[in-house]
């Protein structure tokens, strides 16, 4: 499969973002109630929106790996944990800057 092939399956199955904070940014979007965390619903939200096939599953996996204090939600400080349970599951992708 060459780079174009790749880019384009790689678009329907993930969200790409060229920083961190961006990604940050596209699961904070998700905070439909606003108070500032994801629960269990708006994970799935984010599951289903980054193509998952169990989003409700992957939004449980998720919750069991980031949800440090055990509140069921993903809090400010969590939200690393959460970026990257979704990088190695590939919902993600973080492009590497271009080399000038």
């Amino acid at each position: 499969m060459g780079r174009p092939a790749f880019m384009s399956w790689m678009k329907k199955k993930s969200i790409l973002a060229g920083t961190v904070t961006e990604l940050q940014d596209f699961f904070r979007s998700f905070d439909a109630n606003g108070d500032g965390r994801l629960n269990r619903a708006e994970l799935k939200n984010v599951f289903e929106k980054l193509g998952s096939m169990a989003p409700a599953l992957r939004a449980l996996q998720a919750l069991l790996l980031a949800d440090e204090n055990g509140d069921g939600c993903i809090s400010e400080h969590e939200l690393d944990k959460l970026l990257e349970f979704a990088v190695k599951h590939d919902h993600v992708v973080i492009l590497p800057k271009k080399q000038g």
